[in-house]
């Protein structure tokens, strides 16, 4: 254990890193927020089947714009790139409140806003994979994503009960105000990120998705991950409907088996990256997709509001760091000359993953019973481990140069 918190220390004395890793948390904190507001807005201003619309304009530019940011990634210094993406994502999110203070907000202009950001979002997401390992060294890639995922684990604690209840006191408006300024403050941080020069070799060569395909593992890897969202999917839609089908609570006991599921994946990933680290390196990824897979099977038997938390939180904290271990592997395997066009078409496979699991999950719950649900998600995880295990012995040892070759 004090050697994980070495290398936390050691990676945050890394200033670059430090400055990015701050801007993230400061973003991730306002779209956290944001979820909460623009929904209570949206309710407000229109109603569910709109609200849906939304939903699905948030998530699906990204499968679009996610090449085509990393190949500007590949091409002009990132630093750049990441500080007018959230500058301008600032301004078109301030938008929303300014109009609605003047009587003038209709659902229309939320459609295109959130259209728009969810564009541009695919900059400073593509960055992310893009950055970290050309701010750390190879040895602090797994501190630094487990840092990197703990902000995602800490904001969607924090801020969605801060959210709520900034809500019912100044208004969803006031609150959209904060994000917009959340995106002005991580504009001025990744401006004075480090000057990192742009990859010479940027703009000639195929396409993200003809790179992607050329290597073995960040192709296994990339559609794990889809395949990861995917079940992640169906797990936040089986959750409210476990607790008001099975256990018969209300939105009381829902918040408690989130908090627990949010406690768990805090901890999870800050303890669980290096416990995997100890797992050979073909296995590593495989056994952080397997590992809750039982747990979450305990859904088909347990009952009462304390075994539902205890499980919720369990399975979170096993399944915690696979973001660490997964992206760490991914960034390991791609050469740094084409990294950002890889990490861009990855970043359009997995956008599809979450939404489409969540829809995949309604339908799910809604043909069989909530037990047989929860054993046929555990099984399906079980099957999506074995994947990462397709790829060749050899790619799972060849060096990032060798895998271009």
């Amino acid at each position: 254990m004090r050697n994980t918190f070495l290398g936390y220390r050691d990676v945050c004395r890394n200033p670059g890193f430090r400055r990015f890793w701050l801007g993230v948390l400061v973003s991730r904190s306002g779209d956290a927020l944001t979820a909460v507001a623009l929904a209570w807005l949206v309710l407000d201003l229109a109603g569910p089947a709109q609200l849906g619309v939304v939903l699905l304009c948030a998530g699906v530019p990204r499968v679009v714009t996610g090449p085509v940011a990393g190949r500007l990634l590949d091409r002009f210094p990132p630093h750049l790139l990441l500080g007018w993406d959230n500058a301008l994502r600032s301004a078109l999110v301030a938008v929303i409140p300014v109009l609605a203070w003047a009587g003038a907000l209709r659902i229309g202009h939320v459609y295109v806003v959130v259209l728009l950001c969810a564009a541009l979002s695919a900059v400073t997401e593509v960055g992310e994979g893009v950055l970290v390992p050309r701010l750390v060294e190879d040895a602090e890639l797994e501190s630094a994503n487990s840092l990197l995922s703990l902000n995602w684990e800490v904001a969607y604690v924090v801020a969605p009960p801060v959210a709520g209840l900034a809500v019912g006191v100044v208004g969803a408006e006031a609150v959209l105000v904060l994000d917009a300024a959340s995106f002005a403050v991580t504009s001025v941080l990744c401006f004075g990120l480090p000057r990192l020069r742009a990859v010479v070799s940027a703009g000639r060569g195929p396409a993200g998705f003809g790179v992607l395909f050329r290597l073995p593992v960040a192709l296994v890897l990339s559609l794990s991950a889809t395949g990861f969202l995917f079940l992640s999917g169906v797990v936040e839609v089986f959750h409210p409907v476990f607790v008001r089908e099975v256990l018969g609570a209300g939105p009381v006991a829902f918040g408690l088996v989130l908090t627990a599921a949010g406690v768990g994946g805090v901890v999870g990933a800050v303890v669980g990256p290096p416990v995997f680290g100890r797992v050979p390196e073909r296995w590593r990824v495989s056994a952080a997709i397997g590992c809750a897979a039982p747990v979450f099977g305990l859904f088909a038997v347990v009952d009462g509001v304390v075994a539902t938390v205890v499980v919720a939180g369990v399975a979170s904290f096993l399944w915690a760091p696979y973001y660490a271990v997964e992206r760490s592997r991914f960034q390991r395997s791609v050469p740094d000359e084409v990294r950002g066009r890889v990490t861009g078409a990855r970043t359009a496979l997995c956008a599809l993953g979450f939404p489409v699991g969540s829809a995949c999950g309604g339908l799910l719950l809604a043909g069989v019973d909530v037990s047989t649900a929860a054993l046929v998600v555990a099984g399906a995880f079980v099957l999506l481990a074995f994947l990462p295990l397709l790829a060749p012995n050899r790619a799972f040892t060849a060096t990032a140069a060798d895998s271009a070759r």
